[in-house]
Formats: C-alpha cells, sequence, structure tokens
C-alpha cells in the first residue's frame, strides 16, 4: 500500500489494487503466497475518512481481503502504525511480522466511552 500523505489509509484506489493482487496471488499457480506492506511509519490507517474504502469486492470483501477465502498464505509485514482497518487487515493473514516500530490499534469509539450514561 502507497499513500504516505495519506498514511495509507483505505481508499478505493487501495481496495481495488488489493482485490487485483489477491486475485493474481489465486490464479497464478507460480505464486506461493503474498507479503502485504505498508511503509516505515504507517502500514495502514484504516479506512480514509474522506471517501471510505471503496465498494466491498465480490471475492474479498472490505478492502479486497477481509472476508476472501484463500488457498495461499499471506504473511503481513508490519511497520509503523497498524489502525483500525489496516489492524483489521493485519489480523485477516495467516502471519504478521510486526518491526520494533509496529504499533496496532482499535481506536472505534462505542457510546460507553463517550462519557455520558446511557438509558
Amino acid at each position: 500500500m502507497t499513500r504516505t500523505a495519506k498514511r495509507n489509509a483505505i481508499d478505493p484506489s487501495i481496495t481495488a489494487g488489493l482485490d487485483a493482487a489477491f486475485n493474481e496471488l489465486e490464479d497464478d499457480p507460480d505464486l506461493w503466497c503474498a507479503v502485504p506492506t505498508g511503509g516505515a511509519e504507517f502500514f495502514c490507517a484504516g479506512a480514509d475518512l474522506a471517501t471510505g474504502p471503496g465498494e466491498p469486492t465480490p471475492l474479498g470483501g472490505i478492502a479486497g481481503l477481509i472476508q476472501r477465502r484463500r488457498t495461499k498464505p499471506l504473511i503481513a509485514a508490519v511497520e509503523g502504525f497498524a489502525h483500525g482497518g489496516g489492524f483489521e487487515l493485519g489480523l485477516s493473514c495467516d502471519l504478521a511480522v510486526a518491526s520494533r516500530t509496529a504499533r496496532f490499534g482499535l481506536p472505534a469509539v462505542s457510546s460507553r466511552s463517550s462519557g455520558r450514561a446511557s438509558g
């Protein structure tokens, strides 16, 4: 993933690129595995808040990977931040190799974390 200015946030172009790469992996008998990578500072900051991740793909669902049925292994090479959807991408792989700079987080907001009483 290469969208440095956007911290590799998942937008429709990233979704389409990941989907195409994973389709090629499955279709090419000479390819045995794939290693999704990001950058040195950000593996992936999650979904692009301005555009969203794009439509789910027919074979992979969200980001072309989350719901994909695969026959070949994926090894996430994580450097820097893997937040939200970026963390989920790493979790969707068979193995994650994390550098010393890797930081994982799911910053989702719930009604309990808002500080307001419910009910």
